[in-house]
C-alpha cells in the first residue's frame, strides 16, 4: 500500500527533485521514487494516484495503461528530450524540457490535492470567497469593507473563517490558494 499521492519513475535525481519540489507547493506526498519500472508486484499495489514517468518507459507503459485506468491511476510521462512525443501514446499529460516551472505546475495541478479539490464553494460561502479575492489581491481590511458595504469587524470574522477552513494564515498562503483554484490570475 502506499503512503502518497505519486510516484516517479526517472533515471535523473535532480529530475525528482525539481519535480518533487512542485509536487509539494501542490500539496502533493510523493509515495516512491524509481530509477526504471519496478517488478509487477509492487505496480499491482498502486490504486488512486499518478505516476510520474519517464517517456523512455514507453513499454511499461503500453502494458499497464488499462491496469491503470481500472485502479483510477493517471499517467504523466516525462519527456526530456528535444523533440515531441508520439501523441499516440497512452497518458494523461507530458511534461518537456520547454516547459517552464509554471507550466509544469499547471500541467500538475489537474492531478494534485488542489486540483481535486478545489471547489472552495464547498467549504467557503459566497461572501468568503468575495473576502479573500480581495484579501489575495492585496487590500486591506479597511478597503474590503468599503467595498463590500460591510464592518471591518465583519470583514477580519470573514478572514478568520477563511483561515480557518483552508487552514492557511498567512497572506501569501491566500493568495496562493486563490490561484491555484481561478479565483485571481
Amino acid at each position: 500500500m502506499h503512503s502518497g499521492n505519486c510516484i516517479i519513475i526517472h533515471p535523473w535525481p535532480i529530475v525528482q527533485i525539481g519535480l518533487t519540489n512542485i509536487l509539494q507547493s501542490l500539496k502533493v506526498d510523493v509515495a516512491a521514487y524509481y530509477l526504471t519500472t519496478p517488478e509487477n508486484e509492487i505496480i499491482q499495489t498502486w490504486n488512486d494516484l499518478f505516476v510520474l514517468i519517464d517517456s523512455k518507459e514507453i513499454e511499461m507503459i503500453q502494458k499497464q495503461y488499462k491496469s491503470f485506468k481500472r485502479r483510477n491511476i493517471d499517467i504523466i510521462g516525462i519527456h526530456f528530450e528535444d523533440s515531441h512525443i508520439d501523441d499516440g501514446l497512452p497518458m494523461d499529460e507530458i511534461l518537456y524540457p520547454s516547459d517552464t516551472q509554471g507550466m509544469m505546475f499547471s500541467k500538475l495541478k489537474p492531478f494534485s490535492n488542489f486540483g481535486k479539490h478545489k471547489q472552495p464553494s464547498l467549504h467557503l460561502s459566497d461572501r468568503e470567497i468575495e473576502v479573500l479575492k480581495l484579501v489575495a489581491t492585496g487590500f486591506s481590511n479597511k478597503q474590503i469593507s468599503e467595498k463590500l458595504f460591510i464592518s471591518i469587524h465583519t470583514v477580519i470574522s470573514h478572514r478568520k473563517h477563511i483561515t480557518i477552513k483552508l487552514g492557511v494564515k498567512s497572506i501569501s498562503g491566500l493568495t496562493f490558494y486563490a490561484i491555484l483554484n481561478d479565483l485571481i490570475e
